[in-house]
């Protein structure tokens, strides 16, 4: 018997015992199974047929989560937050650019961590039990089945942009009166892509080839459904909570990389000593601390590191914040999100700005996602991101505009953002 069905095994015998967990009909029943034996975690997730999907690898620890359907859902950040004062369980989700909650408490979670593997069943006592039974076998239908991963290797056709290149430069030169109105500071403009694939193209399989592709960023696919799939890997972290400890950072200011390390460290050392780029960052940081400042009894600010990917490489500063006792996530990611690094300062002109300039819908792209829970708390910044619907792919990048900023420059600094995920695709053009 192979380590799936064994598994499967194992979780219907929990189910099978479910009643004598009954408690509170207002609890949510928590059924919990450890294991050694694990496996390949995508590959699962390809082969299963229930909604709401969520997958997060994180950055600096190795762990991965991937949750399926839905046992609660809260559209407002202080509802979910509420519960979670009364309830010891996870909340997935996260917040779009423009701050619509979308939090919802899974029916299966799988927690890969150290080659160890936890599996959590959620029961509403709320419900029908045997409503609760059934959909959690339902789900359990295809437990056992995985898919292989496979290569992109369709060709990929450019559509079009939102904003072709004069149009954004424009953005760029407005944004610069504004700043130099005083009315800004900085303000994060983006742009966004469109291809088409030859035929429908595999969400998790283009998550996969920008896993291995994309290091040193979170990995992440949030779907609702399989027509419209959100994925991205981005390397920027919104904050991690543990207890009253959070830990944030500024990932700002930017410069190219490539395989040829002497050019890598020219350009480290010109990034390291930029005076428009070091400002950018500064901004971001001094934003977040401002912020913060108000819920935090200290805060701490490293000094400018890079943190290097694929293609690009970053200015970035860690924050390291003590909170005061009460204060709660929904607090933290109303205070920090969106930060200066994709939406701009001050916050609220930088947001009312974008509005009135950018021609398409951000949604989840420059949000947040992630796992809160009452003890602790992660978040990832979604940059570097994709929708793919069927055999389209919307694909968004930004860059921040600063007093110094020169518009073309911005242009191509947003190009090859987008080529981190842009070349997985392997477009034939």
């Amino acid at each position: 018997m192979d380590t799936l069905q064994l598994i499967k095994n194992q979780l219907l015998e929990l189910i099978q015992g479910i009643e004598s967990h009954s408690t509170n009909q207002t609890e949510i029943i928590v059924l919990t199974y450890h294991t050694e034996k694990s496996f390949e975690l995508l590959a699962w997730l390809k082969a299963q047929q229930s909604y709401p999907q969520f997958y997060l690898n994180f950055r600096d620890k190795m762990q991965k989560i991937v949750a399926l359907g839905k046992v609660r859902t809260f559209s407002s950040l202080t509802a979910a937050q509420n519960f979670l004062q009364h309830s010891n369980v996870p909340l997935l989700g996260g917040l779009t650019f423009y701050s619509q909650a979308e939090f919802f408490l899974p029916r299966i979670l799988l927690t890969e961590q150290a080659n160890k593997l936890t599996i959590q069943l959620f029961v509403d006592q709320a419900n029908s039990l045997s409503e609760e039974i059934c959909q959690l076998l339902n789900i359990l239908n295809t437990f056992t089945k995985t898919t292989a991963l496979e290569p992109i290797n369709q060709s990929i056709r450019l559509l079009g942009k939102k904003a072709d290149q004069q149009q954004w430069c424009d953005w760029v030169e407005s944004a610069l009166v504004a700043i130099r109105q005083g009315i800004l500071s900085k303000v994060v403009l983006a742009n966004e892509t469109l291809f088409e694939a030859e035929k429908n193209l595999n969400a998790v399989d283009f998550l996969a080839e920008s896993e291995h592709a994309n290091f040193g960023c979170y990995h992440f696919l949030f779907a609702e459904d399989q027509q419209k799939i959100f994925v991205g890997s981005t390397p920027e972290r919104l904050y991690h909570r543990q207890g009253q400890q959070l830990h944030t950072e500024a990932l700002a200011g930017t410069a190219l990389r490539s395989e040829d390390e002497h050019f890598n460290r020219s350009q480290s050392d010109w990034l390291l000593h930029d005076e428009k780029n070091t400002y950018e960052n500064q901004l971001v940081a001094e934003g977040l601390k401002q912020s913060l400042a108000p819920y935090a009894t200290s805060i701490r600010l490293s000094e400018p590191e890079l943190k290097p990917l694929r293609l690009v490489q970053h200015l970035k500063r860690n924050i390291f914040v003590q909170l005061v006792p009460d204060c709660r996530d929904d607090l933290c990611l109303q205070t920090i999100h969106p930060t200066a690094a994709v939406a701009g300062l001050p916050k609220q002109s930088a947001v009312e700005f974008l509005q009135k300039t950018e021609n398409f819908d951000r949604c989840h792209y420059a949000g947040t996602l992630g796992i809160m829970e009452k003890s602790q708390a992660e978040f990832c910044v979604t940059i570097r991101c994709a929708f793919i619907e069927n055999n389209k792919i919307r694909v968004f990048a930004g860059a921040g505009i600063v007093e110094g900023s020169i518009p073309l420059l911005e242009w191509q600094e947003i190009e090859r953002k987008a080529l981190g995920l842009i070349s997985l695709l392997q477009e034939e053009q």
